[in-house]
Order: C-alpha cells, then structure tokens, then sequence
C-alpha cells in the first residue's frame, strides 16, 4: 500500500475542534461562516460604572444589518446629577453586532445642579438646570464573538433642537462605549 491511500492519524476528537460540519474554522470565528444570528444584545459601559455613569442598553435585530437600540442611563459625578435616554437604529455594513455602522437616533439629556452659591441671576440656593433633545448621528465598530460577548464603540454628534443658550451652537459630542452580550 502507497501512503496516499492511508487515511491521516486522527489526533483530536471531533468535539474539541472548531468546525462546521467537518470544515475545520479558526477559533472564534465560526460566527463569520453562519447565516444564524443572535437577535438580542443587552450591554452597558463598565468603565462607567465606576466613575458614576450608570446605564443599560438593549437592541434587536429587525432586519439582517438593522436593529432597533433603547438606552437609559443615570449620571452622578461630583455632585452633578443627570440622565440620558436614547432611541437609534444602528446600520451595520456587514451584518448587525458585526463590524462597522452608522447609528441616526433621537437623544435626549438633562442635569440638575444643586450649589449654594451666588451667581449672577440669583443669591440664594439656586437649582440650575439643562437640558436638550434631538437627532444625532454616529459611527462605530461593533464585535461580536462566538461565545455571544461584544464590544461595541461608536462616536458622533448630536444636535440640540432646543437652543436656548444664545452662545450655544446646538450641537454636542456623543458616542458610547459598551459591553454586552447578545442571544
């Protein structure tokens, strides 16, 4: 018998090996290769957490590049209290929680102050607060592996339609970064 003709000494058993149906696939990238996708990502910043941003997303995919993404978070740093919600629908060029996006959405913001100071509106304990509401628009990368973790982290610009600061031009940094998992 030539050695052509005898069959390759089988090293590893077929479970411990990154395949599909007999193709052997790099690890961590059999997601790459299937048509099945994680409909559901529920994610949050952890650095954020630390700091005083805390905050919750969630997204569903509606369409093999489009899902539909809801947020709310608190804020609490150094005395200044606030919140933050928004509604976007993220638009991967690949397909959805894989690679890169553009992500128009509506946002809105708002903090409340409480100082003890004078000012120049008034001399007494004073509540001052800002808000804002609008479109904005962001560009990100979003990766998704086997196991279902992600890392998503966009960065963009949002418009406040609500300019009641005359030296202010209405439009603001967004962006976000996130760590989720999706199912």
């Amino acid at each position: 018998m030539s050695a052509a003709s005898e069959p390759a000494p089988q090293t590893d058993a077929w479970r411990e090996v990154s395949h599909i149906n007999g193709q052997v696939v790099p690890v961590g990238e059999r997601g790459n290769y299937l048509y099945k996708q994680r409909k559901t990502n529920i994610s949050t910043n952890p650095i954020g957490w630390m700091v005083g941003f805390y905050g919750l997303s969630v997204s569903h995919v509606v369409h093999p590049n489009v899902a539909i993404r809801g947020d709310a978070n608190y804020i609490s740093i150094d005395g200044s209290r606030g919140y933050e919600v928004g509604i976007s629908a993220p638009i991967y060029f690949k397909r959805a929680y894989q690679g890169p996006f553009i992500e128009p959405g509506l946002i809105a913001r708002g903090e409340l102050d409480d100082d003890d100071y004078e000012n120049s509106y008034c001399d007494y304990d004073c509540d001052d607060s800002d808000s804002m509401m609008g479109p904005e628009m962001l560009f990100g990368w979003h990766w998704t592996f086997d196991s279902g973790l992600n890392v998503a982290a966009a960065i963009g610009v949002a418009r406040d339609l609500d300019e009641d600061d005359a030296y202010d031009s209405g439009v603001q940094p967004a962006g976000y970064f996130r760590v989720g998992y999706a199912f």
